[in-house]
């Protein structure tokens, strides 16, 4: 039944069960400590019994030089009130001399020999510093040592104890109640903004933003959707942006082909070169995508050889010369020879290609493109900084992404696709190593990092 149920009810139940737990431990404890208490009480009055039936005694034994004389004796001739009690007189040997059934007015019998129930209490009977005999007093009723009052504030105690309870028990369950409420609105909450998520409905927020772990669960999923919604825009983009790029260069195939059969155009070397550098523009532009996937899914082969860093970091300098030269820029290089690393030789000299033309691509004319490749911390770092337009401090986290673009529009008339700085994200990681991007006024920096070769040996 409170399976099928909510969990307000549950809740409630729950708490209700622990109420009445604790009360009934409660209980327990209470009886236990009452319990404890009566049995000392009806010790110390066995005792106190004991002790006047022993000093009685000892007068008697000051008097005659002996305890005999107290046999077929009434209780009562000594002064001793032992109703309710049973007494048991011993010599100093410890053999039985008398035995009271615990009636007043009944003298002592010998003859009785059954135990005393407990509790016992014995007391010495001393005389001129000797032990002469010994007596020992058990209660035959301890209930009845209780007087009316003990009886009941025993009672009322244990009715208070149960009205406690059940006080306790109805506080417990409106709090259950309470409780349940407070935190099953905002867990419904959540999970109506998660059904309509499900339900194609990507603008649906829970809009909760405070510290308990619900509303925390709550601001997660805000946050997961809009990760998710900008996911959506991303493929939104993507799918827009792959489609200009190859749109482009195949219109310009089409309307050249259609102009030259036309023979509005002349099937010239002219225009077959136009079609030939668009048809290697697509083929550039496949290329690009079918290489970034394969290193994303680790199908792409990477190499594990010893890498003459500097060696490559300066080839690929003389290949980007003559593009920066072209492009109006001055470029530097201070590289540090004798860098090894373990790796794939093509693949980070073609990281460190797309991070020299991508700094091209961003510098205007007059610009500046420096190259450097030191040791630092076991790594070795290549650093490519550029003067030239910089990177905007939001657009920072998603340079490496997959197509990703700040400024679609500009980015697109300088012939970039976005692919460069993900396939150069995929070689440093597939080298155990990092990528990573900065920018300030002067321009922006990427620094690559790759742990150097183990020593040999």
């Amino acid at each position: 039944m409170l399976r099928s149920a909510g969990l307000g009810l549950r809740l409630a139940v729950a708490f209700a069960g622990v109420a009445l737990f604790t009360a009934g431990l409660a209980g327990l404890i209470l009886t236990s400590v009452w319990q404890r208490q009566f049995n000392e009480y009806v010790l110390a009055t066995v005792q106190e019994r004991a002790d006047d039936a022993a000093a009685a005694f000892a007068g008697v034994y000051a008097d005659a030089g002996t305890l005999d004389s107290v046999r077929f004796v009434d209780i009562g001739h000594y002064g001793m009130s032992m109703r309710g009690f049973r007494l048991r007189l011993y010599d100093e040997d410890g053999a039985l001399i008398a035995d009271s059934p615990g009636n007043q007015g009944v003298p002592f019998n010998s003859a009785l020999t059954d135990e005393l129930d407990s509790p016992v209490a014995a007391t010495p009977i001393v005389v001129g510093g000797r032990k002469v005999g010994e007596v020992r007093v058990s209660s035959l009723y301890p209930g009845q040592l209780l007087t009316e009052r003990d009886i009941a504030f025993r009672s009322w105690s244990l009715v208070g104890l149960l009205v406690a309870a059940v006080v306790a028990v109805l506080a417990a369950s409106g709090a259950g109640v309470w409780f349940s409420r407070s935190l099953v609105r905002p867990i419904e909450r959540v999970t109506a903004v998660a059904a309509r998520m499900r339900e194609g409905d990507l603008d649906a927020r829970t809009g909760m933003d405070g510290s308990s772990a619900v509303e925390g669960l709550g601001r997660t999923l805000d946050e997961m959707a809009d990760a998710i919604a900008e996911e959506r825009e991303f493929e939104r983009r993507l799918t827009a942006d792959v489609a200009h790029e190859l749109r482009t260069p195949l219109q310009a195939i089409q309307a050249t082909v259609e102009a030259m059969q036309d023979g509005v155009l002349p099937a010239d070397e002219e225009r077959l070169g136009t079609v030939r550098e668009e048809t290697m523009r697509l083929a550039r532009l496949t290329d690009g995508i079918m290489d970034l996937s394969r290193l994303e899914s680790r199908s792409a082969r990477m190499r594990r050889e010893s890498v003459d860093l500097s060696a490559v970091v300066a080839a690929a300098v003389e290949t980007h010369r003559a593009l920066m030269e072209s492009a109006g820029l001055t470029m530097s290089d201070e590289v540090v020879p004798g860098v090894t690393v373990t790796g794939d030789a093509d693949r980070l000299r073609q990281a460190i290609g797309n991070l020299l033309s991508n700094a091209a691509r961003y510098t205007p004319e007059g610009g500046a493109v420096s190259v450097s490749l030191a040791v630092e911390d076991g790594s070795a770092v290549v650093r490519v900084r550029d003067s030239g337009i910089g990177i905007a401090p939001d657009d920072l986290p998603h340079v490496f992404t997959r197509f990703w673009r700040a400024d679609p529009a500009r980015q697109r008339s300088k012939g970039g696709l976005g692919i460069g700085l993900a396939v150069v994200r995929e070689i440093a990681e597939r080298h155990c190593g990092t990528v990573a991007a900065s920018s300030d006024a002067g321009g922006a920096e990427f620094v690559l990092r790759v742990p150097l070769a183990a020593p040999a040996g």
